[in-house]
């Protein structure tokens, strides 16, 4: 369900069925089973659709998709000359579309006088022209270098939310679907994984899949040994020998649940002793390697405990490979990622079963449930 004027964008890697679905949106496929509808209105049903000129549907192609013979101006009247709309309002229309996506002026000329920022701002306009219910993006900005990109997804977002248009914004990178949507869907081998708010999906991912595909992202393994369901917390043991209170999903809330602990570099940071300090975690790691990044320094970590994970943070200095350190985590932001029950054995494998066996059962002679946290 995605609600009038909010933006859904679509994520998942190649031949995860992202076009397949927008193609279905767009009456271009007719789906097998389950129904699509706009508001009241049913498009698709099994083996029966609405046909593509007929959905108030406006599309986005990944190349714009401008015809070399029109102006700007004419392929923005397009639509709406189909729907045999009068000279003057065709006109008004076009001139208000063309101050929305700023491209005043800039009637009379063709795709090839335009840069590729502009022919994407036309796309847009012709998309909009004829008020559709919705609007479908597919992949809008394969073409633009990286620069011109991260600012043309901004001036998409802020011209959507203009207009008020309900929109399906089809996207690989992650960086677009964050930045741009109201909510996200994550799709991988045409299923459904997680939808939900962008900060939701970044901070509480349902699978390691979404943790790692949505950002940079360390899995450490881990096991549950208290579990409070009422207030969606555990107490979770991890590999590199760190015990904390980790919110969790309410499925995951039950004694003996195997997943993992998840560390993004922005929750982390290096230390010079063996405290935590202001009630952070912390463990010994040595410096595996180094990169520069402009604004940081990359970091990448393993602990003695657990040398098969990679835990990258960021610093300001550079740090020598080989050195010895403490990695300490911001407790608040600890989150337990569960492995579905028909694959426990992919949690960090024998390794991680065998540190868990070890020290399960003198945690778990405490006995208590985590505390409720705020």
């Amino acid at each position: 369900m995605l609600g009038e004027g909010s933006i859904l964008a679509v994520l998942g890697p190649s031949g995860s069925g992202k076009t397949t679905l927008l193609q279905l949106v767009a009456g271009l496929l007719v789906p097998t089973e389950g129904e699509v509808r706009l508001g009241a209105r049913t498009l698709s049903r099994a083996g029966w659709a609405v046909a593509p000129e007929k959905r108030n549907v406006g599309l986005v192609f990944q190349d714009f998709a401008l015809w070399p013979h029109m102006t700007v101006a004419e392929t923005i009247a397009f639509p709406l000359a189909m729907r045999r709309l009068g000279a003057r309002a065709r006109a008004a229309r076009v001139e208000e579309l063309l101050a929305l996506v700023r491209l005043e002026g800039l009637g009379q000329r063709y795709p090839h006088e335009l840069s590729g920022g502009q022919r994407q701002r036309v796309a847009i306009a012709r998309a909009l022209a004829a008020r559709p219910g919705v609007v479908l993006l597919d992949e809008p900005m394969p073409n633009l270098d990286a620069q011109l990109r991260e600012r043309m997804r901004l001036e998409i977002a802020d011209t959507l939310r203009r207009e008020g248009v309900t929109a399906v914004y089809v996207t690989h990178d992650r960086l677009e679907a964050l930045s741009v949507a109201d909510r996200v869907a994550i799709l991988d081998g045409g299923a459904l994984v997680q939808a939900g708010e962008p900060q939701e999906l970044y901070r509480r991912p349902a699978t390691a899949f979404v943790a790692t595909f949505l950002g940079p992202a360390a899995l450490v393994p881990a096991r549950v040994v208290a579990a409070d369901h009422t207030q969606g917390v555990v107490r979770i043991v991890t590999a590199v020998g760190v015990e904390t209170e980790a919110y969790a999903p309410h499925d995951a809330c039950r004694l003996d649940a195997q997943g993992f602990w998840l560390l993004r570099p922005e929750h982390l940071a290096l230390g010079d002793g063996g405290e935590g300090g202001g009630g952070r975690l912390a463990w010994l790691a040595r410096v595996d390697r180094c990169d520069y990044a402009g604004s940081h320094w990359q970091v990448a970590v393993r602990s003695p405990a657990c040398p098969e994970v990679a835990v990258v943070v960021h610093h300001p200095r550079r740090v020598a490979p080989g050195s010895a350190v403490w990695l300490t985590a911001d407790p608040s932001e600890a989150w337990f990622v569960p492995v579905p029950a028909g694959e426990v054995g992919k949690a960090g494998g024998d390794a991680s079963e065998s540190w868990a066996d070890e020290t399960a059962g003198s945690v778990r002679r405490g006995g208590a449930a985590p505390a409720g946290r705020t």
